[in-house]
């Protein structure tokens, strides 16, 4: 399980580090110039979310210079500029969902050209997203980038362990303070419309998207053993994917559950659930993760 998890957040690693113009050497260069420095380990990206947010506690606990920190610090603040596009169409995205779910009615056709939106955003942000996972390998010296992955690892395990019992229906189902023939409904409604997690059913992958065959765990410890390594090259060995379409999965999947649980809800519970959804897509940007763009 603990594999799994990490490709969950170290693919999106592409999402939140830029690659700078201040070289692209290999990684045994940079280390070199760095290694007359002292080294020394303190916070990175402190006001970073989600996978980033791990990401710098991991890299927190390496001994960084501060000519290595200074460039880490760059890349991220960096990435949250260029992805500026595509928070901005996740809110979209939020917003209009939320007016949807308080009128109780999914119009897939009005969402559509917003999820489009969004997948384009990613897409364009790929190809630097993926250069940028193959900067901070070349930033990183030999023992550094194997103190990062131990760390990473430790990390994930923490926040997965932290995660467990809080899945987010059941957080949604508190928050809605739904009733408990409510809560038979709604899992009567999900397993017959997905099966899988919901209902158990063989041969179903519970929408959990292109990667549910099981080698996304597989995926996720290859980048991590490839990273350790001098020579880190994205392509050789995670092949670039469309985004648009784990995009398409994941917006479906979502507005499938929607779908499935708002002629169950009273219209107060409507309400509030565009409520939250507003109020997460203003503090967050976003309606939820939607796939890496590092893929």
């Amino acid at each position: 399980m603990l594999t799994r998890s990490i490709s969950r957040f170290v693919l999106p690693l592409g999402l939140a580090l830029a690659a700078p113009a201040f070289g692209c050497g290999g990684g045994t260069a940079n280390a070199q110039v760095s290694s007359a420095q002292p080294a020394a380990r303190a916070p990175v990206a402190q006001n970073a979310h989600g996978p980033l947010k791990v990401i710098g506690e991991a890299l927190g606990d390496v001994p960084l210079t501060a000519d290595q920190r200074t460039h880490i610090e760059q890349l991220a603040a960096d990435a949250d500029a260029r992805h500026g596009d595509a928070r901005a169409a996740r809110k979209d995205l939020a917003m209009t969902l939320a007016a949807q779910i308080e009128v109780g009615r999914i119009d897939r056709a009005a969402l559509a050209p917003k999820i489009d939106a969004l997948s384009a955003a990613l897409q364009k942000a790929q190809p630097a997203d993926r250069a940028s996972f193959e900067q901070l390998h070349a930033i990183l010296g030999s023992d550094q980038r194997v103190a990062f992955v131990d760390a990473l690892e430790a990390h994930i395990g923490g926040h997965m362990g932290a995660m467990r019992g809080t899945h987010p229906l059941k957080q949604w189902a508190d928050d809605l303070k739904l009733s408990e023939d409510q809560k038979t409904q709604i899992r009567t409604a999900l397993k017959g419309r997905f099966g899988g997690p919901f209902g158990g059913g063989p041969g179903h992958d519970g929408g959990r998207g292109p990667h549910a065959d099981g080698d996304g765990h597989e995926r996720g410890a290859k980048v991590l053993a490839a990273f350790k390594q001098d020579r880190f090259v994205i392509d050789e060995v995670l092949p670039p994917k469309d985004i648009s379409k784990q995009v398409a999965h994941m917006s479906d999947r979502f507005l499938g559950i929607a779908e499935a649980v708002l002629p169950l809800l009273t219209p107060d519970q409507r309400k509030l659930a565009g409520a939250k959804l507003r109020e997460r897509a203003e503090t967050l940007g976003a309606m939820g993760p939607v796939g890496p763009a590092i893929e």
